[in-house]
């Protein structure tokens, strides 16, 4: 654990537990996203602010969450290039491990031309083939599991807050790794962990949000960001990536804060 994290932890102390069953009436799977990209540097001022509005999901007895994602596309990249293009009505299939349930979900997430997300997710052991979820991604993708393979895996730890309030959860992702994936073990990995990801998910019915004002007031300025485009494009020099080197740029410049 970084000491930055370390820093954190009188904060956290101090913000209510929450646990999984108490979130469950904020899963939020009809949502809308907003995403905050800042340097590590920023966040402990960002969540001494937010500590009166949020409680914090404790798993296991622990507030930090270690994920691990595998991102699948086509052998033509057709759901990164999507994002890239800016299409609207686009997927994602994700597999991801939670570590600290050692649970596991294929996921799918579709966001419409409105810019609603909506996810889909069941229980699945990892497999680079999906083969037991062919049926799932027929029935919520264009894809099925012949036309689909591993591409991009990204580890992160996460903090998720809770709102006091509204329907409205917010998750910070910190200790950020991308890496290709391999089915041989080799790596070729990025360190991200000088910045962090907060993202709000909220009903769109929820009301006004803290984490919104607390984020204005720290002149942090809304960056869309998917980890999956992103970290496949800084990793891969083979692939269309002029609409996302501005955001390349903008990670490169917060390692110097």
């Amino acid at each position: 654990m970084s000491n930055i994290i370390h820093e954190l932890q009188p904060i956290i102390d101090a913000m209510p537990p929450i646990s999984l069953d108490e979130m469950d009436s904020v899963k939020l799977l009809v949502r809308s996203d907003t995403k905050y990209v800042l340097p590590m540097a920023k966040l402990q001022a960002v969540l001494h602010d937010a500590a009166k509005e949020y409680s914090v999901l404790h798993i296991n007895e622990t507030p930090y969450q270690d994920y691990k994602t595998v991102y699948f596309d086509t052998p033509d990249s057709f759901m990164y290039l999507a994002h890239h293009n800016k299409r609207f009505n686009r997927y994602k299939v994700r597999h991801r491990t939670y570590l600290s349930t050692l649970t596991e979900f294929l996921e799918i997430k579709f966001k419409d031309n409105k810019g609603v997300t909506r996810k889909k997710r069941t229980l699945l052991h990892f497999d680079e083939h999906l083969t037991q979820a062919d049926e799932f991604l027929h029935k919520h993708t264009p894809f099925g599991c012949k036309d689909l393979q591993p591409k991009t895996t990204v580890e992160c730890m996460r903090i998720t807050l809770v709102s006091l309030k509204n329907a409205e959860r917010v998750t910070i992702d910190t200790n950020l790794k991308v890496a290709q994936y391999y089915n041989r073990g080799e790596v070729d990995a990025l360190d991200f962990s000088h910045i962090c990801i907060i993202e709000l998910k909220r009903d769109k019915f929820a009301g006004n949000s803290p984490m919104f004002e607390i984020l204005r007031k720290h002149k942090i300025q809304r960056t869309g960001m998917s980890k999956y485009a992103i970290g496949t494009a800084a990793l891969r020099d083979d692939i269309k990536k002029n609409n996302f080197k501005k955001k390349l740029r903008l990670i490169e410049k917060y390692k110097q804060l």
